[in-house]
């Protein structure tokens, strides 16, 4: 697969003049997100990205490691100041695999959809995860990292384990897929655009999200909490908070932190590949 280069990368970016921090490009990190706060505390200017070929110690939500194998996927990391409500990001988080979707969009994958509270799906498979951290948070303000895994072309050998199956560009694009640059480019644009639209107006991102998560309403799923408490319950879609709202035993409950595993529809298949 063609290698990731800073200067193929700015020479597709619409959006380049945005990062009045730059965009660095770097053939292995430990994380892109630990690499971004760092720079954060060094007083870096905002906003800015990095992207890497590898990392070493890539990180999901809750601290789960993400398998980053070299010359395969982009990791990629968004830092950027809001001066928003810092209740409100759990809409950001959803924002940011918005974009997500928006890019595949772009490179011809139409049935890419968000599964809350921060994957992307191709039908029952994840392509690609968010993970969203903050730093210097006030009562309204913060600068946050978004961090952005998308699979583009998975090596066989990968198992990462767990109870979702993966899928990657190669297999879902219908027609030729870009390669990592190009790709890089378009996911940075949508991410940016995302992060100008929140600070312009929550409340109209929030709609394009609700929009973007109504194939999840009217599923059963099980909802794992950070307790070890599981519930069975049925979407009815998300608040203002981009937190989820599920009928649980008759009772319309709130979450703000679940795991969430999809009941399989009547009818359906197990996904093949690693899980």
């Amino acid at each position: 697969m063609t290698s990731i280069s800073s200067e193929s990368i700015l020479s597709s970016l619409l959006a380049g003049d945005l990062f009045v921090g730059g965009v660095h490009v770097f053939d292995s990190v430990d994380s892109t997100n630990d690499w971004a706060l760092e720079q954060i505390r060094q007083g870096r200017a905002l906003p800015f990205a990095c992207i890497a070929d590898h990392q070493s110690h890539g990180r999901g939500r809750r601290g789960r490691r993400w398998l980053s194998p070299a010359g395969s996927n982009i990791y990629l990391s968004l830092a950027w100041q809001f001066s928003v409500q810092v209740s409100r990001l759990g809409v950001f988080s959803l924002a940011q695999g918005w974009a997500v979707v928006r890019a595949l969009n772009r490179i011809g994958i139409h049935d890419a959809w968000l599964k809350w509270p921060n994957d992307v799906m191709i039908g029952e498979r994840k392509i690609a995860g968010i993970l969203v951290e903050t730093s210097g948070v006030r009562a309204d303000s913060c600068t946050v990292v978004a961090g952005i895994g998308l699979n583009c072309r998975m090596p066989g050998s990968i198992n990462p384990g767990g109870e979702v199956s993966w899928t990657d560009v190669a297999h879902a694009a219908r027609g030729g897929v870009p390669d990592r640059n190009e790709l890089s480019a378009i996911l940075l644009d949508e991410a940016a655009d995302l992060c100008q639209r929140f600070q312009a107006s929550v409340d109209a991102v929030l709609a394009e999200v609700e929009s973007a998560i109504e194939v999840l309403k009217g599923r059963v799923v099980e909802l794992r909490l950070d307790d070890g408490r599981q519930f069975t319950g049925t979407v009815l879609g998300i608040n203002g908070l981009g937190e989820l709202r599920a009928e649980v035993n008759g009772v319309e409950r709130v979450f703000n932190s679940a795991n969430v595993s999809l009941r399989r529809q009547p009818g359906s298949r197990a996904a093949g590949g690693p899980c």
